[in-house]
């Protein structure tokens, strides 16, 4: 092949490349454009918001963090929603790990039953269960409680984590195992030693899903927290809507603070998120 074929070639490439390139700026404008338009706007006066929208702040405000920090009281709000998050993450990943490796591995009766059941739960929108959720809770005590509402997100979280892990469990050959039991470990042994480092894609998975889903949440937590001293940050977020206006720079503020550790941690657990993500595409 000679000098221009070489470049012919070369330059089809280039050209077969560009729509899938249009295409792929086109997704990353509209979904990191927000985020900056979020920020930019956490640093505008109100009334430079609604005269210059769209565009970068002439001056930067950066008190509006200050203010929005002490209007929504967010400091308590912060911690409330970390404690709530983390006590949340403690409940439902060994729950989930285990109860996921019990329908994968073990034969017992009733296995498909609750399955099946479990599935059905993935099926039923959040809301539909707000009410009946709520007053279960009242009812067991678990209402205006950081440990209440982060057993009420554990037991909402069990389809999906149960469902996932399953999935990675299936996709480990036996023979792993049952060689860890020959080398004299138990079952139980072998799942902490084998099974659990080989699937901890998944445990990352359930832990930015899953996690995500509980530090944003705010119906459940409108309905079952009422005291301040409780309250997540989704709530204190909430206190920046008026009746009759909306202080939108420092609400955005308050939305910047309570982004940016998610945006952290996804940063932090990115390669074994994908690495769950492209694993449990191959699995069934």
């Amino acid at each position: 092949m000679n000098e221009n074929s070489k470049k012919k070639v070369h330059y089809k490439k280039i050209l077969a490349a560009v729509p899938k390139w249009i295409i792929l700026g086109f997704f990353l404008v509209i979904t990191i454009y927000p985020v900056f338009w979020m920020v930019f706007g956490s640093l505008k006066s109100t009334s430079e918001f609604y005269l210059n929208i769209w565009g970068l702040p002439k001056t930067f405000l950066f008190e509006n963090y200050i203010n929005a920090w002490s209007r929504g009281q967010l400091g308590m709000k912060y911690i409330n929603s970390i404690l709530t998050t983390g006590l949340f993450l403690l409940i439902v990943i060994p729950v989930n790990s285990c109860a996921a490796y019990a329908l994968a591995r073990v034969r017992f009766r009733g296995r498909k039953l609750i399955y099946s059941f479990l599935l059905v739960g993935m099926m039923i929108p959040g809301g539909v269960l707000g009410m009946p959720t709520y007053t279960v809770a009242l009812k067991l005590g678990l209402v205006n409680s950081i440990p209440g509402i982060a057993l009420v997100y554990a037991g909402q979280a069990v389809s999906f984590g149960v469902f996932l892990m399953r999935a990675f469990y299936i996709g480990l050959p036996a023979s792993l195992e049952e060689a860890a039991i020959i080398d004299g470990c138990n079952r139980f042994q072998s799942f902490l030693k084998i099974v659990v480092p080989l699937t901890l894609p998944g445990i990352m998975i359930q832990v930015v899903f899953s996690g995500l889903n509980t530090w944003n949440e705010y119906f459940l937590a409108s309905l079952m927290l009422r005291s301040d001293e409780v309250k997540t940050l989704p709530l204190g977020i909430m206190s920046f809507v008026g009746e009759y206006s909306t202080d939108f720079p420092q609400m955005f503020a308050a939305l910047t603070a309570a982004t940016l550790p998610m945006i952290i941690i996804y940063l932090i657990a990115q390669k074994q998120f994908i690495a769950g993500l492209t694993a449990g595409a191959t699995k069934g």
